[in-house]
């Protein structure tokens, strides 16, 4: 076999360089095909969609479709921070993740160990989702809330795909 050829990769390893340079077609355009991509990378369209079946099978990597805040009416992102006592801050982060408008949760060190970035509709739906944090969530004692005012970068293409 030829050095220049990709070699397959053994089952179980991580992510590899070919891997990386497949995905990064894919974040250009989700839609692209097998060959498409071999082509632009050099390599065979087998080897593509074999190698997409495999990240996705082994949970490293999914091809989803990504739309703007805006389309779905949210006008307003903001993150709003929660101090707990009396209660394990994974139990209020749990409870939150459940929440329509609640984009991601994170545990997080510090004052406020449960972080969560929100998306509004407009000013009265984030009083209430502050105001339903303090009310409905047992265990937390203080809210701060930070309103985005501009994402100037957003990466929603790299994340956890566990959750």
């Amino acid at each position: 076999m030829s050095d220049d050829k990709p070699q397959r990769r053994p089952r179980g390893s991580g992510f590899d360089d070919i891997d990386r340079r497949i995905v990064d077609v894919l974040m250009r355009d989700g839609r692209a095909q097998s060959t498409t991509i071999g082509e632009e990378l050099g390599l065979s369209g087998n080897l593509v969609a074999n190698r997409i079946r495999a990240m996705d099978a082994a949970g490293l990597m999914r091809v989803v479709a990504v739309s703007d805040f805006r389309i779905h009416g949210y006008r307003m992102v903001a993150r709003i921070r929660l101090q707990v006592s009396g209660r394990p801050p994974i139990d209020v982060a749990r409870e939150l993740a459940e929440r329509e408008d609640v984009l991601s949760v994170h545990i997080t060190s510090g004052r406020y160990p449960v972080s969560c970035l929100y998306a509004f509709r407009n000013a009265r739906e984030m009083i209430e989702a502050v105001r339903d944090a303090t009310a409905d969530l047992a265990g937390v004692e203080d809210v701060d809330v930070e309103l985005v005012n501009n994402v100037y970068r957003y990466v929603p293409a790299i994340g956890p795909l566990g959750t």
